[in-house]
């Protein structure tokens, strides 16, 4: 369903926006973590994941915080957002406490 609607200018804007809205009503607590900055960019995981040449899984693996990025990776990451390689660092780290959490 998502794929028909990101095919059309109208309905990407609008799963755009829906991210957006997920991002600080369901996560906004979190600050920035990699999922929080891709929603807040309106992304969906397969569209950052054509963006780094990566898979969809990869992209949640690494949102959940079960991946160790390359540097290579990062540096993708920060080119896609536009986004320093401190930000970055500052939200693998918040989602790694965040992943940790959840498991105690």
């Amino acid at each position: 369903m998502s794929a028909e609607w990101e095919g059309d200018a109208k309905g990407r804007a609008a799963l755009e926006e829906g991210r957006q809205w997920v991002a600080d009503t369901f996560y906004g607590e979190d600050g920035d973590t990699v999922r929080t900055l891709r929603l807040r960019k309106g992304w969906s995981q397969a569209r950052l994941a054509e963006a780094l040449a990566t898979s969809q899984p990869h992209i949640a693996r690494i949102e959940r915080g079960r991946e160790n990025l390359t540097i290579e990776t990062c540096r993708k990451l920060t080119r896609a957002w536009e986004i320093d390689l401190n930000t970055l660092d500052q939200a693998l780290k918040r989602q790694e406490a965040i992943a940790q959490a959840r498991q105690k």
